[in-house]
C-alpha cells in the first residue's frame, strides 16, 4: 500500500534517499525499488523525479547499460539538510530495504541479462561486466518465454559460479595436453 498522504516534497526527498542508498542505477530500478517496497505510487514516482531532474538534484550518466542516476553534490547537501522531515515510517522502509536492493541493483548492472523472440523460442543474452568492461557473453536459446525469464532471473546469482566454471573448464588444459615448457 502506497503512502497517498506523502506531499511532493517529501516524495523528492524519498526519491534522494533512496537514491543514496542504491548507488547509481537506472530509472526502472529506482521506480522496482519505491514502488516494491510501498514508498511510492508509480505516479508520484514520475513526479517527484520530474522535479529532482529540472531542479539539477540529480543528474544522468551513460553506463553499458543504459543511463543511470544520481545524486549531485547540490542533490546530496539538500537530502543532507532535510532528510528529517520524511516520517519514521518511510525511513524505517528505506533502511530496512536500503541495503539488499543495493545489492541487488549492482549484481543486475554488472551482470546484465535480457531475452528477445527468436525463430526458435527466445534468445537470452548473459553478460559479465567488470570495471564497465565486457568479460563474458553468452547468447541462449530457451523454448518459452517463461525459461527466458527464469534464466535472466537466474543469471546474476549464478553469474560468478557459471562464468568461473565455463572459464576453468574452458582455460585448462588435461595433462596429456599440456606442450612442454608451458606452466598453468
Amino acid at each position: 500500500m502506497f503512502d497517498v498522504h506523502a506531499t511532493e516534497e517529501e516524495d523528492k526527498l524519498v526519491l534522494l534517499c533512496a537514491l543514496d542508498r542504491l548507488g547509481g542505477c537506472t530509472e526502472e530500478q529506482l521506480l522496482r525499488f519505491v514502488v516494491e517496497t510501498g514508498l511510492q505510487s508509480q505516479f508520484q514516482f514520475f513526479l517527484a523525479l520530474s522535479g529532482l531532474k529540472e531542479a539539477g538534484l540529480v543528474r544522468q550518466s551513460r553506463h553499458l547499460e543504459g543511463m543511470l542516476l544520481y545524486l549531485t553534490p547540490e542533490g546530496r547537501q539538500s537530502m543532507e539538510m532535510f532528510a528529517s522531515r520524511i516520517r519514521a515510517s518511510q525511513q524505517e522502509k528505506l533502511n530496512e530495504h536500503g541495503p539488499a536492493w543495493r545489492r541487488r541493483v549492482r549484481d543486475e548492472l554488472s551482470t546484465p541479462a535480457q531475452y528477445a523472440p527468436s525463430g526458435n523460442g527466445y534468445a537470452v543474452t548473459l553478460r559479465a561486466l567488470e570495471s564497465g568492461e565486457e568479460i563474458f557473453s553468452m547468447t541462449l536459446t530457451a523454448a518459452t518465454k517463461a525459461q527466458a525469464k527464469r534464466f535472466c532471473e537466474r543469471w546474476p546469482r549464478l553469474a560468478p559460479k557459471l562464468y568461473q566454471e565455463i572459464m576453468g573448464e574452458l582455460g585448462e588444459l588435461p595433462a596429456e595436453e599440456t606442450p612442454r615448457g608451458e606452466e598453468s
